[in-house]
């Protein structure tokens, strides 16, 4: 990848041979890893360049309104973080994640290989996102949640409609491997799917659900002595 640095750009951190476009800020002692683009222009943008004749990385650049990352992250070589995306302090990505415009994600967050937030999706603090997770427009992770790899979150109820909606996913919630989510439920507080759950409606504070449907299967509390149990064993 050719090394470009917008003159626009802010950079307090350590950018190896990355695409660093529009005014986009990078805070202190954050590492930005060879081969990613920060502040990756939205289609409108790119479309209106290449009508014009005008498609290089300079006006590309000129046309973004950039990025803006915290101190103290560390962003893994393949990212692509989109103009207009918010990321706090000491985030972390993993290899080749797409973060689309207008995200918004916590200080102390983790975004795990091959993850993608695809639109304007809002991440709370110090969640953890495993790999290949899907979380598409309008999804809403609150504080301490763990998404397990493969989660695929909706937010179409009839494709192709014009009208979405998102999962939101409460405060220390924890979502299993390979768990779907249907769009526009909510997943309460401190509420787990199990692993391969398909989940058709709301969840309930506290709960365990699993299977497809998903249903009730136990509390969180009756979850939580199993789980002290196994670590003890």
């Amino acid at each position: 990848m050719t090394r470009f640095i917008s003159p626009n750009a802010i950079i307090n951190g350590y950018v190896d041979d990355s695409i660093i476009l529009g005014r986009t800020i990078i805070g202190a002692e954050t590492l930005i890893e060879r081969n990613v683009i920060i502040g990756h222009p939205v289609e409108k943008t790119l479309r209106s360049l290449i009508d014009a004749g005008k498609f290089d990385l300079k006006r590309c650049s000129e046309s973004s309104r950039g990025a803006k990352i915290g101190k103290r992250c560390i962003i893994r070589s393949g990212t692509v973080i989109y103009e207009n995306a918010v990321i706090g302090d000491y985030v972390r990505t993993g290899h080749n994640v797409l973060i689309r415009e207008g995200s918004i994600i916590g200080e102390g967050s983790l975004i795990g290989t091959g993850a993608i937030l695809d639109g304007s999706v809002k991440i709370g603090n110090h969640v953890k996102i495993q790999s290949n997770a899907y979380l598409p427009h309008l999804t809403i992770i609150e504080d301490d949640v763990f998404i397990a790899p493969n989660v695929c979150f909706t937010n179409d109820p009839y494709p192709q409609s014009e009208r979405l909606t998102g999962v939101k996913v409460e405060k220390e919630a924890i979502i299993c491997a390979n768990a779907t989510l249907l769009p526009g439920i909510r997943i309460g507080k401190r509420s787990v799917v199990g692993a391969g759950s398909v989940v058709t409606k709301s969840v309930p504070d506290d709960s365990v659900v699993l299977g497809n449907p998903a249903r009730f299967h136990m509390s969180r509390g009756e979850f939580d002595k199993k789980r002290d149990l196994w670590e003890k064993h």
